[in-house]
């Protein structure tokens, strides 16, 4: 029947919602004049004539604009990077205007779109013992410090709320509405022949009372202190059934205080009490054991002492909202009727007497105290805000609803007001800025078929609450327990990959959606926010992103194979690919003016990085994946792509020419097996294979020029390898690629051991050409073959992450390659043609995978993160590696004071690992996908020095990045969170929307 504002005080800061007044837009603080200036400086600037200025005419334009203001020369280089993101070395006029128009434009939209809403969390319901229609929602405020007549209260957070629904159920909870307290039933009279129906209820928190109106034309007292609940007063006798009341007392004198009724003849009645806690509510005690009945016109006559009450007849129909304004002494009122639509005036008429004539009439009214403005909710679907004493015009109209408005509030100290409308839809008004900052549609409130009935606003939880026949709260924040993981979260989404840049000293990171983020190292900032698409709808996710070479640009690919090239500093899109399918971008390499894209196709796309207008000359590579492609990775001495698959494959290709060298695998084989034939039934022997894999270099078309081509040779079937095939041993082999016809194999078992096989690379990676003539061709037993399928069917065999360690000399004793997937082993592979894999560790428990890692610019250390979100970081500069350096060295000694929390030295504990290599490799407690008992190599199985290991996400980790100059660790994870670390595992930062966490001084650069 009524929204009402709960009596205490305290109200939260505005803040989070406040709009800046010192922010105004680039558009609103640059005049023309301004802007000709500044291209008049440009134009004198261009020295030479060229069109643009060379950095040092860009700092010296910036710096006359700038005026006495000093500039730092490395902020000036900084800019003058921004701006140029195609690298021309040049900034021109309408470069850089451009720029900073988009990167305004960017922040606006991440400003106005992105930013908090007042009421973030879900409707939250409450269970209640109510069986009918809520009709009221109280505040009984507790006073604890009452001296006399005087309560210090005002500001006292203390108390309770209390509801009634119209058959006489009464709920007390607490200040929360989280618990109830204790439920009472008033039991109807047994002399009374219709039903009890209850309109309303006021707490009385000076009297410890609380007041009743009933369709019976009756007010009821009830004693509620202590755990009493007992009826005291009646007032009878009235002319018209009280619909809506209002209840108001002073602190200063608790012995002041007055009641306002509402009722379906449009009449307003006022009882003054003037000696409330003194005398009593009615001038004496009740009866014991009974209830005192006074009539109301004994109280026009003023019969009882200390009361005086008043009755006006001011509307033409039921007056919906009462409630008295103390700071302005005067009481407003509101019904339907359209004359009569609101009245403000003081208590007997005489110093102000005003009708507000709006259209259908009001249904709410509330009072800003603060602001002292009214506003109201009308049936003509509107809400407007009033001067109290301007009737003809109201000074705001707010128009979106598309039902009566039933409820309006204040809220945030008169900065919003939030509306309620017939058909259950919510909104919040921002005062200030004359607009919706929230709109809560009718799905999100799930009560029922019936409209809203009464509503609270709770100054203490700052939350609304509703009622109907339901009960239900909209909280501000979440419940205190999840409070924290809130407001440290990153993304809304899970994160999809994050990276660092260290020319610009931000963090670059996108989820499982389409925007953006940049944030700020230094502060956890977002710097910018932008979507990729711009607003539109359905639009797919980004799944990848990687950093050009200059580190200036973005390059984004999405789960519907869309790659773009951005200017992440602003926003700004330069470059938009030509689809080459429709399947999901996972892995982004640049290299040499080159974008290598692969992903759920199977295959490699490699786009030119073209500048200007050139055309994007798009080589598409053969399929050599049996599977999709879930990472990749570049080897820059030798310029070799490394891509990995989700059945375990690792292909190494030539960046240059688009050409297969050979295939890694470790379900297959320790050593490199043929790009041909995929360790499937053929011939095994290195022998053969190198004249195989000659014959394949000289006929192999390598990649085709244009999407077509390709497009028509795997035409047959979208999920089939049409470059090779694999057949039992007794089907015939095809090879496409060299355009041969079937030609038979020898019979030979179903699985071929391609650990005894490699190819030879014609001196393509390694410092020796040919191929090992000494090597025997070993054909294993049959048994072996049912026991290594066995085994391999146990592990997921999908390689998340390779990582090249480009410091390393490459021979066939050092690993180069290292790569680690869903079975938790971390491998070490040589691609030295007489190498293959020279170690394995288990850095996971079992069914624990390892999503990502990282290693620093030196391949000291490996980072590794898992499913289950550990952070690991190992010491590799010892692990597979033919000239390690010696112990105790000063590497040693950094990591000793890096880590300090290592008991032993590590050079020692290393040496002692590595005295037991030369004994046979064994299972360590795990099953091994390759039995290596057998190879005559005896492959590594001993981890590198543990340094630190610790848990940093309550999901898993699918990002590391090891920002080197400030010495931190950066992880992304799935349950939405970015934080910084340091490398001996002290939390630094959780970089987040909401607020910013840091723990300490920022780690500035080394």
């Amino acid at each position: 029947m009524s929204s009402r504002m709960s009596m205490h005080h305290g109200a939260r800061s505005a803040s989070s919602q406040e709009v800046d007044g010192d922010y105004a837009r680039l558009e609103d603080q640059m005049n023309n004049d301004h802007l000709q200036k500044l291209q008049q400086i440009f134009e004198e600037a261009d020295d030479d004539g060229g069109g643009g200025l060379d950095p040092d005419e860009f700092r010296q334009a910036i710096k006359r604009t700038m005026g006495n203001k000093t500039v730092d020369d490395h902020e000036l280089e900084i800019l003058f990077m921004k701006v140029d993101t195609n690298c021309d070395g040049t900034v021109d006029w309408d470069e850089y205007l451009s720029y900073m128009l988009l990167e305004y434009q960017e922040k606006d939209i991440m400003s106005t779109t992105f930013r908090e809403v007042p009421f973030p969390m879900p409707l939250r319901g409450i269970p209640s013992a109510h069986r009918d229609t809520i009709n009221s929602i109280s505040y009984y405020q507790l006073l604890t410090n009452r001296h006399g007549v005087t309560a210090n209260d005002a500001d006292n957070p203390g108390g309770r709320y209390i509801t009634m629904s119209k058959e006489g159920v009464i709920n007390f909870w607490n200040s929360e509405m989280t618990a109830l307290q204790r439920t009472v039933t008033l039991e109807q009279s047994r002399d009374k022949t219709m039903s009890l129906w209850l309109t309303d209820l006021v707490a009385m928190a000076n009297v410890n009372m609380v007041a009743i109106s009933s369709s019976e034309r009756e007010i009821s007292f009830y004693d509620c202190s202590a755990t009493k609940f007992e009826l005291q007063f009646q007032i009878t006798a009235l002319d018209k059934a009280a619909l809506t009341m209002d209840y108001w007392f002073d602190y200063n004198n608790l012995n002041s205080c007055m009641l306002l009724m509402g009722d379906a003849g449009g009449n307003v009645s006022i009882i003054v009490f003037s000696e409330a806690c003194g005398a009593g509510l009615f001038g004496d005690s009740a009866l014991t054991g009974g209830c005192k009945r006074i009539p109301f016109a004994a109280l026009q006559q003023g019969a009882v002492k200390g009361v005086k009450a008043v009755q006006h007849h001011i509307h033409n129909d039921w007056v919906k909202r009462v409630m008295y304004c103390s700071e302005s002494d005067f009481f407003l009122s509101c019904s339907v009727n359209t004359e009569t639509a609101l009245f403000a005036g003081d208590i007997n008429l005489k110093k102000m007497h005003s009708f507000f004539k709006i259209r259908k009439g009001v249904c709410s009214v509330d009072f800003c105290n603060i602001k002292n403005v009214i506003a109201t909710g009308g049936m003509d679907w509107t809400v407007r805000i009033w001067n109290p004493y301007v009737t003809t015009k109201a000074t705001t109209v707010f128009r979106g609803h598309g039902s009566a408005v039933l409820h309006v509030m204040w809220i945030d100290q008169g900065q919003h007001i939030v509306s309620v409308d017939k058909g259950k839809n919510i909104k919040v008004w921002d005062v200030r800025e004359h607009n919706c900052v929230q709109s809560i549609p009718a799905r999100n409130v799930p009560m029922g078929h019936h409209p809203i009935n009464v509503t609270c606003y709770s100054r203490k939880t700052d939350s609304i609450i509703l009622a109907n026949n339901m009960l239900a709260v909209f909280d501000r924040v979440k419940i205190e327990e999840d409070k924290d993981a809130l407001e440290t979260m990153s993304h809304e989404q899970p994160i999809c990959s994050i990276l660092y840049n260290d020319l610009f000293d931000v963090i670059v990171s996108v989820s499982h959606d389409d925007t953006v983020h940049v944030w700020n190292i230094d502060n956890g900032e977002k710097v910018i926010q932008f979507s990729i698409h711009h607003g539109k709808e359905d639009c797919p996710e980004i799944t990848a992103i990687c950093f050009d070479p200059t580190k200036r640009r973005l390059i984004t690919g999405t789960k519907a194979g869309q790659v773009q090239i951005w200017n992440f500093n602003n926003g700004a899109l330069l470059k938009d690919f030509d689809h080459v399918d429709t399947c999901e971008v996972k892995s982004i390499i640049c290299f040499k003016q080159h974008i290598a894209v692969s992903g759920w196709n199977r295959r490699v796309v490699c786009h030119l990085d073209a500048k200007g207008d050139e055309e994007d000359d798009s080589k598409i590579w053969p399929v050599r994946h049996g599977e999709d492609i879930l990472c990749s990775s570049y080897y820059s001495p030798l310029s070799i792509l490394a891509t990995s698959s989700y059945n375990g494959d690792i292909i190494l290709w030539s960046a240059d020419s688009g050409h297969v060298l050979c295939r890694l695998n470790a379900f297959h084989g320790a050593f490199p097996t043929s790009p041909i034939f995929f360790g499937t039934p053929g011939e095994t022997s290195r022998e053969n294979l190198t004249k195989v894999y000659h014959k394949s270099e000289a006929t192999s078309p390598g990649p085709t020029n244009n999407v077509q081509e390709e497009t028509e040779i795997q035409s047959k079937s979208p999920t089939q390898e049409p470059d090779w095939c694999e057949t039992s041993s007794e089907q015939e082999e095809c090879d496409p690629d060299n355009g041969q016809e079937d030609q038979e194999t020898p019979s030979l078992p179903d699985q071929i051991d391609g650990r005894k096989a490699s190819i030879g690379w014609g001196g393509m990676l390694g410092d020796e050409a040919g191929t090992d003539q000494s090597s025997p061709s070993l054909e294993p037993e049959p048994e072996y073959y049912a026991e290594t399928h066995r085994k391999v069917s146990k592990y997921n065999v999908a390689v998340d992450k390779i990582v090249f360690l480009s410091t390393r000399e490459n021979n066939k004793d050092t690993a180069i390659l290292l790569a680690s997937g869903a079975d938790g082993w971390v491998r070490a592979w040589s691609i030295h043609h007489k190498g293959g894999m020279l170690g394995q560790f288990r850095s996971t428990k079992k069914d624990i995978g390892i999503l990502t890692m990282a290693t620093d610019s030196n391949n000291d250390l490996l980072l590794t993160g898992d499913t289950e979100g550990y952070i690991k970081v190992w010491d590799i500069r010892r692990y597979c590696i033919k000239n390690p350096p010696p112990p105790n060295d000063e590497k040693d000694q950094e990591i000793q004071s890096s880590f300090p929390f290592l008991k032993s030295d590590i050079g020692y504990v290393y040496n002692l690992k590595m005295s037991g290599i030369k004994r046979k490799s064994k299972d360590m407690g795990y099953h091994l996908p390759v039995d290596f008992d057998i190879d005559e190599r005896g492959t590594n199985l001993t981890a590198p020095p543990l340094l630190n290991s610790f848990r940093g996400h309550t999901k898993a980790v699918v990002e590391i990045q090891y920002l080197e100059d400030r010495k931190l660790i950066a992880t992304a994870s799935s349950d939405c969170t970015i934080r910084l670390w340091t490398a001996c595992g002290r939390y630094i930062v959780a970089i987040s929307t909401h607020r910013y966490f840091w723990t300490e001084e920022p780690v500035g650069k080394a």
